[in-house]
């Protein structure tokens, strides 16, 4: 099983939006992130500029058309969740022909055969997710996406500054997961984002600890840190 897998990314639409751009690319298959603004829902989320937008809100757009995938993404209400890969998980699903499924979120990537460290490129074991390239413009830094919006590319490092969503893996031991889970009523769903693949933004202090209990022995957490 690989380490390399796809992320779920959930933003909540704020009244300057999400913050990021989607574009198609000549001679690539699928919607692209061309550009994460700084301190918006995407970027708190985990987005980077160069993941490919696979899942919408868990319906595959793989195959879709930038319109219909921008169409998507507009009519949602409440929570946006996305699943995305980044260039090298990306790569590694391209290279054993393989179709993104929502479970690798969780599961990680079935690679047949087994994976080797040597197949990984700037992978973290704990699942935090990782840096991506920024997309290439031929034109230098200024270029229109299909919407006629002039996107405009900003520092990476800006990009990337700040705290950053983790994705964790947890086995229950002989005394449970060894954390206690609590709500603050000032900041609801701060700090956990999704269980097991699944947003629980919203949702109250019960039903996510149901959803925890839920995953058995073992389950994914989305976690972001208080100022994110």
């Amino acid at each position: 099983m690989s380490t390399l897998r796809p992320r779920l990314c959930v933003l909540e639409k704020e009244s300057g939006g999400y913050g990021f751009h989607l574009h198609g690319e000549k001679g690539k298959t699928g919607q692209f992130i061309r550009l994460v603004e700084p301190d918006t829902p995407a970027s708190k989320s985990g987005l980077f500029a160069g993941d490919r937008l696979v899942f919408v809100n868990g319906e595959s757009v793989e195959g879709e058309s930038h319109q219909q995938v921008v169409a998507k993404i507009r009519a949602t209400s409440g929570a946006l969740e996305l699943i995305v890969v980044d260039a090298d998980t990306n790569e590694l699903l391209r290279k054993h022909n393989l179709k993104c499924q929502k479970e690798f979120v969780t599961e990680g990537i079935p690679v047949p055969g087994g994976e080797s460290d040597s197949d990984r490129v700037d992978a973290q074991s704990n699942g935090t997710p990782r840096e991506s390239s920024p997309i290439p413009r031929e034109n230098g830094d200024a270029s229109s996406d299909r919407s006629g919006r002039l996107s405009v590319s900003s520092s990476t490092k800006e990009e990337r500054s700040g705290p950053r969503p983790r994705l964790c893996h947890l086995k229950k031991g002989s005394t449970g997961y060894g954390f206690n889970l609590h709500s603050e009523k000032s900041k609801p769903g701060q700090y956990i984002r999704a269980v097991n693949g699944r947003s629980v933004v919203g949702m109250q202090h019960s039903d996510v600890v149901a959803a925890i209990k839920a995953g058995g022995d073992e389950t994914t957490l989305l976690v972001v840190d208080a100022e994110a």
